[in-house]
């Protein structure tokens, strides 16, 4: 069967990884230590990830025993999404183009992500995604979060496609197997070396 659906993760697939020099300098607004600063970002992340926890929320609490101080509270808060952001900011631009060609070509396209407000607001303002994309599903927004199924049925669904006709390419295995339960076609995908097999799979 052909690959009528191009479904694209975001970060780590559109975007290259976090940085150790973007993720350092979160650790110092939070006036934490690196590793200190990399576990408790990631502790809650599925929460906010999925919506249930708020931007102020969310870096609330992984502030919560710093030593930032109460007046300049809202600021480091401020300064983090911002960082936050720029730590996703780094564009694959091959990946780009080939969601563009793809969707040019007749295919349908949808960026898949497990995303936060206070990133993906940014990531619209900076890239007009509807000139990628027939669909943009943002886990906080719909409330639920890969690997659950449902994130995947609601892009499906978006897409106008049965699974088969789709395929996904993520960085995560676990994101990966979930979408195969549901009959949908993978690609691991881990890096740059990825490109070359994308862009043959999903040639028209």
């Amino acid at each position: 069967m052909t690959i009528d659906a191009l479904i694209l993760d975001f970060g780590e697939v559109l975007v290259r990884p976090q940085s150790a020099a973007s993720i350092e300098r979160m650790a110092q607004l939070a006036r934490l230590e690196m590793d200190d600063f990399r576990h408790r970002y990631w502790l809650h992340r599925r929460d906010y990830d999925s919506g249930a926890l708020s931007d102020v929320e969310y870096w609330r609490r992984v502030l919560d025993g710093s030593t930032v101080p109460p007046d300049q509270m809202d600021t480091t808060l401020e300064a983090l999404m911002t960082a936050d952001f720029l730590s996703w900011n780094d564009a694959r631009e091959a990946v780009w183009e080939i969601a563009a060609q793809f969707r040019a070509g007749g295919g349908r396209t949808a960026m898949l992500s497990n995303g936060v407000p206070a990133v993906m607001s940014r990531v619209r303002t900076t890239r007009q995604l509807e000139h990628f994309f027939d669909a943009v599903i943002v886990s906080c927004e719909v409330g639920c979060a890969k690997p659950e199924p449902r994130i995947y049925q609601l892009c499906l669904e978006a897409l106008h496609v049965g699974a088969p006709a789709a395929l996904f390419v993520d960085d995560r295995l676990d994101n990966l197997a979930a979408a195969e339960q549901l009959g949908i076609r993978t690609l691991h995908f881990v890096g740059d070396e990825s490109v070359p097999a994308l862009r043959k799979m999903v040639r028209r």
